[in-house]
């Protein structure tokens, strides 16, 4: 197996961190192992992820009640939440606790410096915690609508590009981000689904300058594969599959073998 191909047979996985204090200076870049196999610190450690979904994060919560989420998750030993910029409950019209909207007319080029400095400021609260965040620059209702999700369809392979590299520009001295392409959409065979989820990879990496300073990975939905590799495994953007299992309403996830 090459190298790329044991990188890429990475799974997301949940594991624990230490919390020690409230040091920002104390986190550090993520990135896959020298051996491919799990992920580690920049200073050669291993890190243990074990996240939380608190996916309306920058769209429903003021400061005082994040800080509370971030420090309770943290006791509790989470170290990664995941969280979505664009929301997927209306996120687009209907204003963040602050009463701020993340665009100007839907215009990808007119992003609201206020909406995107309040996330700021989460991601650093978050790292006082030592709390990584897996940030999705969208979800997916804002590529392909499908049966659930408000959108509006506004994302295609050019202006993609063009706000990938905006955003990742904008956070690109975040050490505890972990960006995560995609959000809850499978790419739809014929279309350009998968040439829009590329290109916003290519320009997150592109406005932050340096592949080595980003950890990539892409949510699916939980069907066919369940698997990013399905569609990515072999983009060089892509560092680890993020597998799907979804809510498992209705499955049982665990047995017991006698």
């Amino acid at each position: 197996m090459t190298g790329l191909n044991m990188l890429k047979q990475i799974l997301i996985l949940f594991f624990l961190f230490p919390v020690h204090d409230n040091s920002y200076s104390q986190l550090l870049q993520l990135k896959v192992s020298d051996d491919k196999h799990h992920l580690v610190t920049s200073d050669g450690k291993p890190f243990f992820w074990l996240g939380d979904t608190g996916w309306e994060l920058f769209h429903k919560l003021n400061k005082a009640d994040a800080t509370a989420y971030f420090k309770k998750r943290s006791e509790q030993g989470f170290n990664v939440i995941q969280a979505v910029a664009l929301a997927e409950l209306d996120g687009l019209h209907t204003s963040n606790n602050n009463g701020d909207l993340p665009f100007l007319d839907d215009d990808l080029n007119k992003p609201n410096e206020k909406y995107f400095q309040y996330i700021d400021s989460l991601i650093d609260i978050a790292a006082g915690f030592h709390i990584y965040i897996a940030l999705l620059p969208t979800w997916g209702d804002k590529v392909f609508k499908d049966f659930w999700g408000k959108g509006p369809e506004i994302f295609h392979p050019d202006n993609s590009f063009i706000y990938g590299k905006w955003i990742g520009n904008r956070f690109k001295n975040k050490a505890n981000l972990i960006w995560v392409i995609g959000g809850d959409r499978d790419p739809r065979d014929n279309t350009q689904d998968a040439d829009t989820w590329r290109a916003l990879a290519k320009g997150i990496t592109e406005g932050i300058g340096d592949k080595d300073k980003a950890l990539f990975t892409f949510h699916p939905q939980p069907k066919s594969t369940g698997s990013s590799s399905e569609w990515f495994h072999n983009d060089d953007w892509l560092d680890m599959n993020m597998l799907q299992t979804g809510h498992c309403r209705d499955t049982e996830v665990w047995e017991t073998v006698s």
